[in-house]
């Protein structure tokens, strides 16, 4: 049984077809009287654990049912955290796409290109990805997984190679019922982790500031800024076994966040063996993740920038630091997921000129732009949202979508809301 006719639903259902595996798929509208003669149940990663689902037993993680299917070849690169996870996956899959996507195998007699797959919560659901695989007949090569704390919640049997962990702030209290399983949830991945975990001491530091319990597993790689650990980062030089390999000036990224990013995925490509020669031309390829502070047009000398990956408060202070103070017209807000937009005034005042709040989580902005001094207007569509945010736009303005919030109610996911903005910016 699958519960939710979504986009993981579908995956599940397709995999379940070319399986030959009976189900059923419903939603809250048409759920079963009785689950019993169900042998399992794939809730969707929205589900929340409080839903009456989980009290059946029968729960069975999207994750954990495409995996046993997954031939024993194919390796995993997991990676997780409240934010930099769909940027650390890119640069992950950029790289080994460079270092692998030219190399075949022999199958069958006859030479087959390998695929790098990139899944999970990045847009395509790990399920989609197994069907293709078997669908192929491949039977090796790389899948990088991004995973949030809803996938990650209720895995047993699920395993990476290789896992990384960005950061972890407050985020998703709507779903989880406190901090603690919503930390529990993230670190559930590492402890399915045979390799080598690649964490964050901010993770670490983090958990003792909040008070919450946390063990790491032995196979675990730190990685920070402190300059007396072996594998850190000041913001430009990228610092592997105490050594100087990368300079972050030497890609097309900026900012402290993303040489922590590229960080991880270069002692991941340590781990792995691969010539640190080899990937520091990797990484002078990869540019900037689509929807992630991304330059869509340049009118009247205003800058229109895209940024609808932002899903919390942290990703949110990172695009605002990406450009002068004071400059900024700023588009947030979004569904709400309890998140308290700590300490966002300081970056607000320092750097927003005007904003426009959209979406449930607008009055709880509104609060951040009163004490932070900042003007601002409410909007009911991105349609009037970019309307009103131009109208304040001056010459050398920067005109910013980076909403700091899931995408739900208003539009059907951060896609639909990224593309809604880009038309709205293309018929000004």
């Amino acid at each position: 049984m699958i519960y939710w006719k979504n986009k993981v639903g579908s995956a599940v259902a397709d995999l379940c077809t070319f399986l030959e595996i009976p189900f059923h798929i419903c939603d809250d509208t048409d759920a079963p009287v009785s689950y019993d003669p169900y042998e399992f149940i794939i809730p969707s990663p929205g589900i929340s654990g409080r839903h009456e689902v989980y009290s059946t037993w029968k729960v069975l993680a999207e994750l954990d049912f495409a995996y046993q299917y997954l031939p024993k070849w194919f390796k995993i690169i997991s990676v997780t955290g409240t934010d930099g996870k769909s940027t650390t996956s890119w640069m992950m899959y950029q790289i080994l796409k460079q270092e692998f996507d030219k190399s075949t195998i022999r199958q069958d007699t006859q030479k087959v290109k390998k695929t790098i797959y990139l899944s999970g919560n990045f847009d395509e659901p790990f399920s989609r990805t197994v069907l293709s695989i078997l669908q192929k007949k491949e039977t090796r090569w790389y899948i990088v997984v991004e995973i949030s704390s809803f996938m990650g919640y209720a895995i047993k049997k699920y395993t990476s190679d290789y896992s990384i962990f960005t950061n972890l702030k407050s985020d998703h209290l709507n779903w989880h019922i406190d901090l603690q399983e919503y930390a529990d949830a993230k670190m559930n991945i590492f402890f399915h982790t045979h390799k080598k975990s690649i964490i964050n001491t901010e993770v670490i530091d983090f958990c003792k500031k909040e008070h919450l319990k946390i063990e790491t597993p032995e196979n675990t790689r730190f990685f920070w800024t402190d300059p007396n650990i072996l594998d850190r980062t000041n913001g430009e030089d990228i610092v592997i076994n105490n050594r100087r390999k990368y300079r972050l000036s030497d890609t097309h990224f900026s900012g402290l966040h993303n040489a922590m990013n590229l960080l991880a995925c270069t002692l991941v490509t340590s781990e792995m063996r691969i010539c640190s020669k080899r990937v520091k031309k990797y990484i002078q390829n990869i540019y900037g993740l689509p929807h992630r502070i991304e330059q869509i047009a340049l009118k009247n000398g205003i800058k229109y920038i895209e940024d609808s990956k932002s899903t919390s408060c942290q990703s949110l202070v990172a695009a605002l630091g990406a450009f002068p103070p004071k400059k900024i017209v700023l588009i947030a807000g979004g569904s709400d997921k309890w998140d308290p937009f700590e300490n966002l005034e300081t970056t607000l005042s320092e750097t927003v000129k005007y904003a426009v709040l959209i979406g449930p989580t607008r009055d709880v902005l509104a609060q951040k732009c009163i004490f932070a001094k900042v003007p601002y207007v409410f909007a009911e569509s991105m349609t009037e949202a970019v309307s009103k945010a131009n109208q304040k736009c001056e010459k050398g303005d920067v005109l910013l979508l980076s909403p700091g919030c899931a995408s739900f109610g208003m539009f059907q996911d951060y896609l639909d809301r990224a593309h809604q903005f880009r038309d709205a910016v293309e018929t000004l």
